[in-house]
């Protein structure tokens, strides 16, 4: 029986020219995107930092669905109609959908397979799990307790989901798109795509997306500051967490690439949460 969690931020772009728009527009490679699979993307503002990042799928042809695990549809769909101009284009809030945990599948990695009412994938995590989004007639009773156990899955997967009150604070660099094959730097241009390529290519990256462990009982919140124990500055933001049995909580984070210990970090106004840096190698990704 799927565990209902959360409403899906779901937008819907649709039209002839759907495809070639986003790609335009994201930094994932939209059009190696197959009709029934997904890919994580992100669009960028001018400057090489991510407005949202989001999971696409391609669900028909000329029909995609960018679903944003920590965004708000309804501003994506604002900004990126902005944009429309004269492509032959609708960008809307897809309404009524929702996030369900379901049973693992058989479906390949990548792929999306069509449910009665939404569709189902696969994401990564340090065990099999597969999601569902789905148009409920009913209001769902969502599990609180599976939702707090899919965002410590997200969480130890090193997914860089991005709030929405986070928007245009990070490179993709900083994020780890390049990491999760959601920066394309041969697709040709896109906003910040010139950023994109100058780091890769020059260097001069200074964060980078970190799994961290603490040791106090209330997770951080989305944007909560990490900060150096001798000096109290600033050393980086917490993206999201989750509570870790038994106790402590999981997060990522995006520090400066300067600190790889962590040594002496610790949460602000927490001055005795400590702050374990883990290493992303290992989180299970495609």
């Amino acid at each position: 029986m799927p565990k209902s969690l959360a409403k899906a931020e779901i937008v819907e772009i649709r039209g002839e020219d759907a495809v070639a728009f986003a790609h335009a527009q994201f930094c994932n490679d939209v059009l190696a995107l197959s009709e029934l699979n997904w890919q994580i993307g992100a669009w960028l503002d001018a400057q090489g930092r991510a407005r949202c990042v989001f999971v696409l799928l391609r669900v028909e042809a000329n029909r995609l669905l960018a679903w944003l695990p920590m965004g708000s549809a309804a501003t994506v769909a604002a900004d990126l109609q902005r944009f429309v101009l004269r492509a032959k284009v609708k960008v809307s809030v897809a309404q009524g959908f929702h996030l369900a945990e379901d049973e693992p599948t058989q479906i390949e990695n990548g792929q999306v397979a069509e449910s009665p009412e939404g569709w189902r994938f696969n994401l990564p995590g340090p065990a099999p799990r597969s999601v569902r989004v789905a148009r409920h007639v009913e209001p769902q009773t969502l599990d609180a307790g599976a939702l707090e156990a899919w965002r410590l899955a997200n969480v130890m997967a090193g997914l860089p989901w991005l709030h929405e009150s986070l928007a245009c604070q990070f490179t993709a660099q900083a994020l780890g798109l390049d990491r999760l094959g959601a920066a394309s730097l041969d697709k040709g241009c896109y906003p910040g795509q010139e950023i994109v390529a100058r780091l890769h290519f020059r260097g001069g990256n200074k964060r980078i997306c970190v799994r961290v462990q603490g040791d106090c009982d209330t997770p951080p919140q989305p944007g909560d500051c990490v900060l150096e124990m001798e000096g109290g500055t600033v050393a980086g933001t917490i993206l999201y967490a989750a509570s870790c049995q038994p106790t402590g909580f999981l997060a990522l984070a995006v520090l400066s690439n300067t600190d790889q210990t962590g040594a002496g970090l610790h949460l602000e106004g927490k001055p005795g949460a400590s702050l374990t840096l883990q290493s992303l190698l290992d989180a299970g990704l495609p």
